[in-house]
């Protein structure tokens, strides 16, 4: 298996489990969660596959570590506003952006 099936394959199981989460938060009726467990989900799709296969292929060196601040920075700002929920969408995305660097490194130090 190469590095970038590696890498997707982790990237799939993980929207699948978010999937999952999101449809237990559903049952409960919690539609905030439900809809972070979604967007979750569809990140970890061809956004975040596309963009960790540049980044391997160094068409776009760092893509991933410039989201992760990029909504990181995002989440700061909309705290200082005081918009607390924009501010923990952003900081979702973060950790989303995140997962999937990690899954990449993770995938690349396994080698082909």
């Amino acid at each position: 298996m190469t590095v970038l099936e590696r890498y997707n394959a982790a990237l799939t199981e993980e929207s699948k489990r978010e999937a999952s989460l999101a449809a237990e938060a559903a049952k409960k009726g919690d539609a905030r969660t439900q809809s972070i467990h979604l967007m979750k989900a569809s990140m970890l799709g061809d956004m975040l596959k596309v963009l960790g296969r540049v980044e391997h292929e160094g068409k776009r060196p760092n893509a991933l570590e410039t989201l992760i601040g990029s909504f990181s920075e995002e989440a700061e700002r909309q705290r200082k506003l005081g918009d607390y929920d924009a501010s923990d969408r952003a900081e979702q995305k973060a950790i989303t952006v995140q997962f999937a660097l990690d899954a990449l490194r993770e995938a690349e130090r396994d080698g082909e």
